[in-house]
């Protein structure tokens, strides 16, 4: 079986990675703003927010340079990511029970940053990030391509957080979408996912009992 799984508040949860790291920014530059860290979280939309749009309106608001923020999140992003312990057990037992493994990203090549800050590379046969390719997810060609690069036909699974590029994607292609809903709603008029779970470890307890 195929098991296919998106990076971002999915296999990490990157919403509070963001907090993480926007929390200690506010306090490392000295800005005194009690609402700020809820702005910050609402304007970076859970990572689909334009850096370039919102990072001006930042520095403005809390008297700091972009620069500052820049370095501070060059300094500081990778080292605030955390890794839910269940995660790696849970893809091992998928490994187990002989499935092929891949992870499935949008964004730079810096994702690879992430990546390996995770640990959990090495549960994975493939592991494409569309900055690198130059295809990005819900386009079927990095589904086809994470499946070639597993060495599995397009029949299985895509786990990920996002209605439109993971579970949407991955139904156009074949795979059945296992959605982690995290605090959005499932869009109105969209087909529903073949399977709704709250965590890594809730899919693997789903689909191996």
């Amino acid at each position: 079986m195929l098991g296919l799984f998106d990076l971002d508040n999915t296999l990490i949860d990157r919403r509070a990675m963001f907090a993480r790291w926007a929390g200690g920014m506010l306090q490392r530059l000295g800005v005194e703003d009690p609402d700020g860290l809820g702005w910050l979280i609402e304007v970076d939309g859970n990572g689909y927010g334009d850096k370039a749009r919102w990072m001006p309106l930042a520095a403005e608001r809390f008297g700091v340079t972009e620069a500052a923020i820049e370095a501070d999140r060059s300094a500081h992003w990778i080292a605030s990511i955390e890794v839910n312990p269940a995660v790696g057990p849970a893809l091992q037992r998928l490994v187990d029970a002989g499935w092929s493994l891949g992870m499935v990203t949008n964004g730079p090549p810096t994702q690879w940053d992430k990546i390996d800050a995770t640990g959990l590379a090495g549960y994975f046969d493939a592991v494409v990030v569309s900055g690198l390719v130059g295809v990005a997810k819900p386009e079927a060609g990095i589904f086809e391509l994470a499946a070639e690069l597993c060495g599995h036909p397009l029949e299985g699974w895509m786990v990920g957080d996002h209605p439109h590029y993971d579970i949407e994607g991955a139904r156009a292609v074949g795979l059945s979408g296992a959605w982690l809903p995290g605090p959005q709603k499932w869009p109105d008029g969209l087909p529903a996912p073949a399977l709704t779970v709250d965590s890594i470890e809730g899919f693997v307890r789903a689909v191996l009992g």
